[in-house]
């Protein structure tokens, strides 16, 4: 063949008619660097004959991406092993993985009780992650799904009062109208007014519902919300008019089919027509509303709210910025409506501030909202609690792995002695541990959905939701879970495995991995306990100080008190008839009609000062009472006289607690009386004086209290009940109140479900961080166990030859328990001081933290022995019993 054949095939370049074209050269030159010396030529040559035969049948561009295509799969870590001795290994990876998993699941099922702890914990640790990732991520999802969310923001109040700064989410039912006409840069501004529980009337039915809201029709300018039937833009512009969801549809108007134009009555105060249908809104939202009432009704339904610039109520305002808009163009022209419309006294010690609604329900920390508020903080504890646990359980992994290790010793020599690379060792040590992960997660993944199912029963509702093939944030972070814990839990023990000599290995799986002194496995144990023992401890501190809060005596007598939080108008006389109904109920032993369900925890925010003028002005509570205030709640009077059971009228006498006494400058109770102070810009006289008591149950501040006689401000009816035949008495209490109010629900509470409501945050925290403490402990006993495990293994010579000496089942275990106990002790020292710091740092904006005593420290130290101590004695009784035989048999 001559030169100029164009089927000649020279070694480093092809030759084409006309033109010579060179395969990558990036590709070429990776090839040499990546490929050993002796097998470079071969390869190289076979990659640049399948180049010209693609350049001459499929052309230049199929040829080149071919050859970048076959050097990529050439040039991988199982096709060429570079070796000292340059040899060629070519293996199916398929194959290879096959073979790694099946010898992962032979090897499980040989060693099940290993296999079964190390699944349990893992799965405990995988089941807290996911729990905890479902309650972060659904708290975190709050109003996302709005389509302008992150433009839309809520005008919160902040006001400088003589006690400091009052935060409100709430704000003057005027001030939506007011941005529209004096704001600009704004694409749409919304009011709302909330009533979290209400009652409707239909025919001669009468139901219950929550979350009302008076919106505008503004309101689906601002936020999304899926039309059923209706018109969208006039379904709440007229008065009377309501919009419905499908849900309050199918349950109390018959169907969507008959909800248009049907009729119903709101608190038997209001009559509303359905000018529209609309989808519940999601879980996840702080406007949770079942029925939107148009705006313009608000003045009928509340006519104080209208126009009023000095109160705020349950209203809420929200605004909608252009995209080009920004924060600085917004405050000057909130700051001229409040000198506008505020008074001047006012005007000067008010703010509002622009809360974006992505921050409404986690970061609401001194405002409040609708619903209930999730802060950040919490999340980051939960979070770090979840952490904590997987931390714990892969530390377990590793300690239960490295025990098995010396078991498989041999194993490793022979593989080596057999050609195996360390890297192959890693991939197989690797694959068992993904394994065992793959189990954990499926059975993490079957507790986690139990445990959220327990969850929403206790929340009453179905929001923790877990759909791991719909929603691609959970397969998202479950592959990121397995892909952690495989290589955190089974890096360190195929590490360690696989860099056994064969010699050192195959001579003597007793001796190997055998350290002096205070190892990496001892270590790791210490770790598990410390973070077992912080969780205990805080866990303790906190339930110390929520018990201290709970049984201390609070200066009145919540027992067997009956309250009707909130009572109707008075228009015919109906207190005085319910007054009388009461009374004729047998089984109450006293009532008092008061300003609501806050009394006697909280009441309005008054000012009041003494003679030394509005220099000395002071924050105080005020609440309505009568006669019989005191002694329906057990409150102690220390001077004066009591409220006449003759007042009929207003009277500005009043009685007051020994804090204000305190406040205006009179130490002696008995000097108090007849003394004049001012009370919201009026005079009033002290008529007596009561023992001080707690209006807030989780604080230890002592607030100015006023009791005053005002008939016309009674809102609720609170009534001590005898503890004999409580189930009639509380017949006695609805009869009596469908006699005077017949077409409203009898809606009572106990006193202390009135008291829990300061408690139950806490309450449902501490349950959790008591489950947490109790899965970290029994995971770092597993820990312990597999430490226990791994020293039995590398001391069985031991044990056999001290029981041929004459050594006891009782000695040998002593033994292994002096060690555990060391680091037990050893995690304690450490664990302690941080955990008082966590504690203290977590109750800091408590008044008063308790102190915690050293017995706290001691029941944790006592608890973790007494559970590290069954562990351990298990797996050592099992180790000291074992014939002396079978211990020396290989020597």
């Amino acid at each position: 063949m001559g030169a100029d054949s164009p089927h000649l095939i020279p070694y480093r370049l092809i030759m084409i008619p006309k033109q010579f074209i060179k395969p990558p050269i990036w590709a070429t030159r990776f090839l040499r660097w990546y490929c050993p010396n002796a097998l470079l030529e071969e390869i190289e040559g076979d990659l640049y004959e399948n180049f010209y035969r693609n350049l001459k049948n499929k052309g230049a561009r199929y040829a080149k991406w071919r050859y970048m295509v076959d050097t990529l799969r050439f040039c991988n870590p199982v096709t060429f092993k570079k070796a000292r001795n340059h040899t060629y290994t070519h293996l199916n990876i398929t194959s290879m993985f096959r073979s790694f998993f099946i010898s992962a699941v032979r090897n499980l099922k040989k060693n099940k009780v290993y296999a079964a702890i190390n699944v349990l914990g893992l799965a405990l640790g995988i089941a807290c992650c996911v729990v905890i990732f479902v309650i972060v991520r659904y708290e975190t999802s709050f109003d996302d799904y709005h389509s302008k969310a992150d433009r839309i923001y809520r005008v919160n109040l902040n006001q400088k009062n003589v006690d400091g700064r009052r935060f409100n989410g709430c704000n003057y039912s005027p001030l939506a109208d007011a941005i529209r006409r004096e704001v600009t840069g704004l694409e749409a501004v919304t009011g709302v007014y909330c009533l979290r529980a209400y009652q409707i009337n239909k025919e001669d039915n009468i139901y219950e519902d929550k979350y009302a809201f008076f919106a505008d029709q503004e309101y689906f300018d601002v936020f999304d919300v899926a039309w059923i039937a209706g018109n969208q833009r006039r379904a709440l512009t007229a008065p009377n008019s309501v919009v419905v969801t499908d849900v309050f549809a199918e349950k109390f108007l018959g169907g969507m089919d008959k909800a248009l134009g049907n009729t119903f009555s709101l608190e038997n105060r209001l009559n509303l027509t359905v000018t529209g249908i609309v989808e519940a809104p999601p879980t996840n939202t702080d406007h949770p509303y079942s029925i939107l009432i148009s705006y313009p009704s608000l003045a009928e339904f509340y006519p104080e709210s209208v126009d009023n610039w000095e109160t705020v109520e349950a209203g809420a305002t929200y605004i909608v910025f252009y995209e080009d808009t920004q924060q600085d163009q917004i405050y000057p022209q909130l700051n001229g409506i409040i000198n506008k419309y505020l008074k001047e006294d006012l005007a000067k010690n008010t703010r509002f501030y622009l809360m974006a609604l992505h921050d409404n329900h986690d970061r609401n920390y001194d405002y409040n909202s609708f619903t209930y508020d999730f802060p950040v903080p919490v999340m980051v504890i939960l979070s770090i609690i979840a952490g904590l646990i997987a931390l714990i359980a892969c530390i377990n992994f590793v300690n239960l792995a490295m025990a098995q290790s010396l078991r498989r010793a041999k194993e490793v020599g022979i593989r080596k002695t057999l050609g195996s690379s360390r890297f192959q060792l890693i991939l197989q040590y690797m694959s068992e541990a993904f394994v065992i992960t793959l189990f954990a997660v499926m059975v993490g993944l079957f507790l986690s959905k139990m445990a959220m199912t327990q969850l929403n029963a206790h929340y009453g509702g179905n929001y923790l939701r877990f759909d791991f093939l719909g929603e691609p944030s959970i397969v998202i972070f479950m592959i990121g879970v397995i892909a952690i814990i495989t290589v955190f839990a089974g890096f360190y023990p195929a590490f360690v495995l696989s860099g056994y000599r064969p010699v050192w290995a195959l001579k003597s799986q007793q001796n190997a991995g055998r350290s002096k002194g205070f190892s990496l496995r001892k270590g790791l144990v210490v770790i598990q306990f410390v973070g077992a023992q912080m969780l205990i401890l805080i866990t303790i501190i906190m339930i110390n100080q929520i018990d201290h809060f709970k049984e201390r005596p609070l200066g009145f007598d919540p027992e067997t008190v009956v309250v009707f939080p909130y009572l109707l108008g008075n228009e015919a006389q109906q207190y005085t008839k319910l007054d009388y109904e009461l009374r004729q109920v047998p089984g109450i032993i006293t009532h008092t009609f008061t300003s609501g369900p806050a009394a006697p925890t909280g009441g309005k925010r008054v000012e009041f000062h003494g003679d030394k003028g509005e220099e000395s002005k002071h924050l105080g509570l005020i609440n309505y009472a009568d006669a019989a205030y005191l002694s329906t709640f057990n409150l102690e009077l220390v001077a004066g006289r009591n409220f006449s059971q003759d007042h009929l009228y207003a009277s500005s006498e009043v009685l007051v607690n020994q804090a204000l006494v305190k406040i205006l400058g009179m130490e002696d109770p008995e000097a108090a009386i007849g003394a004049i102070y001012t009370l919201s810009g009026e005079p009033v006289k002290i008529r007596g004086v009561i023992k001080d008591y707690y209006t807030r149950p989780m604080s230890n501040e002592i607030d100015p209290v006023t009791l005053q006689y005002n008939p016309e401000k009674v809102a609720g009816v609170a009534m001590k009940i005898s503890t004999d035949h409580i189930s009639k008495t509380l017949e006695g209490i609805e009869k009596a109140w469908k006699t005077v109010y017949p077409n409203h629900l009898c809606r009572y509470k106990f006193m202390d479900d009135v008291l829990y409501r300061h408690y139950g945050f806490f309450d449902v925290v501490f349950s959790f961080l008591g489950l947490a403490s109790f899965l970290a402990i029994f995971i770092g006993c597993l820990g312990l166990y597999g430490l226990v495990s791994f020293m039995a293994v590398q001391r069985t010579k031991e044990i056999g030859i001290r029981k041929v000496l004459g050594a006891s089942v009782l000695n040998i275990m002593k033994m292994f328990t002096k060690e555990s106990i060391a680091l037990i002790l050893i995690a304690f020292v450490i664990a302690a001081p941080l955990a008082h710091m966590a504690g203290i740092a977590l109750l800091m904006e408590l008044p008063e933290r308790i102190n915690p005593g050293i017995g706290i420290f001691l029941i944790t130290l006592m608890a973790s022995l007494l559970v590290a101590w069954l562990a351990v004695g298990f797996r050592s009784f099992n180790a000291a019993v074992q014939s002396p035989v079978d211990s020396l048999r290989n020597e």
